[in-house]
């Protein structure tokens, strides 16, 4: 039989434990881990025996990891195929995504050379006027 030892904190308790001290206060609120309250307080000085809590932690569920060579196929291939529906769809929205770019590009073109010729108007227009203005002054004179 191991040696019982009485832990006296939870520093103790944890550290036996080998978790923080904030891990076994939840551990016996929530999992019951075998702690006993002297003063039978909820918030009074604690201790705990270490066999009882190697019998606490030797009777809790252990869950084990779960490793991908332990998946089924079916698994496998739905996750393939789940892949495969994904790649497909991000294949289909950036052709839409380059096919809106060079939408974008063409209209950004036009709009350009429309403005250009607009300020082309404008400064033939602006010219002919100044053009005129002098030789009013020029006749005037």
């Amino acid at each position: 039989m191991a040696e019982r030892r009485i832990l006296n904190s939870w520093k103790e308790i944890a550290s036996y434990l080998g978790r923080g001290v904030r891990t076994v206060q939840r551990w016996e609120a929530q999992l019951g881990l075998p702690v006993h309250r002297p003063a039978g307080k909820n918030h009074s000085a604690v201790l705990a025996f270490s066999s009882e809590l190697d019998q606490w932690l030797d009777s809790r569920p252990v869950r084990e990891p779960m490793r991908s060579d332990r998946q089924p196929a079916a698994a496998h291939t739905s996750q393939a195929s789940d892949m495969k529906a994904l790649l497909s769809t991000a294949e289909t929205i950036l052709q839409k995504m380059d096919s809106l770019l060079l939408r974008t590009d063409e209209m950004h073109r036009k709009l350009s050379d429309a403005v250009d010729g607009m300020l082309e108007d404008r400064t033939r227009r602006d010219l002919r006027a100044s053009t005129r203005a002098r030789r009013i002054e020029a006749g005037a004179a």
